[in-house]
């Protein structure tokens, strides 16, 4: 079977944590990606994105507000900053690419927002205010592969537990 459709797992040795890689040829697997971590979401978490423009961030983040059972359509905060959608949980959902730094997001209330109980806040361009947010955040950075294809590095702690199996033909552990 093709290795697009795989799991690998690698150990990081630094506090044992484990890196899942994903690959998402298309836009229906991101968009259960997303859906998957929105379902195991736990009230107060906190996840940064990251990525190039186009890397499939905004989709992952509407496939995360589906599993929340939110039906209002989810776009791209670039110009608002932050949107807030409300579901099982309070979605926040920051794009930081148009702040100038972490003083600027300070300034529009934000840190208020990452963690607090009854949310999930997603953080777009989070590499921008990076050294505000929560230790325990998780991370998925999403790069584009040279066919097309998407890679989700996803690591933190309860996102590592989600049952990733279902997205994969197969699964290595990566020394």
């Amino acid at each position: 079977m093709s290795a697009k459709h795989s799991i690998k797992t690698k150990v990081q040795h630094k506090g044992g944590s484990v890196l899942i890689f994903l690959s998402s040829p298309h836009v229906h697997r991101t968009l259960a990606v997303g859906r998957a971590i929105g379902h195991a979401a736990p009230d107060g978490a906190v996840i940064s994105f990251r990525g190039d423009i186009g890397a499939g961030k905004t989709t992952l983040a509407k496939g995360i507000a589906e599993g929340l059972g939110i039906a209002e359509p989810v776009i791209s905060p670039t110009y608002t900053i932050i949107s807030e959608y409300y579901g099982r949980l309070h979605l926040v959902h920051i794009d930081a690419y148009r702040l100038s730094g972490e003083d600027e997001f300070l300034q529009t209330g934000g840190e208020e927002l990452l963690g607090a109980p009854g949310t999930l806040s997603l953080i777009e361009w989070s590499e921008r205010i990076a050294d505000i947010l929560p230790p325990e955040s998780q991370k998925i950075t999403i790069t584009v592969e040279a066919n097309g294809d998407r890679l989700m590095m996803i690591e933190g702690d309860w996102i590592e537990k989600i049952d990733w199996k279902r997205f994969a033909i197969r699964r290595e552990v990566i020394q």
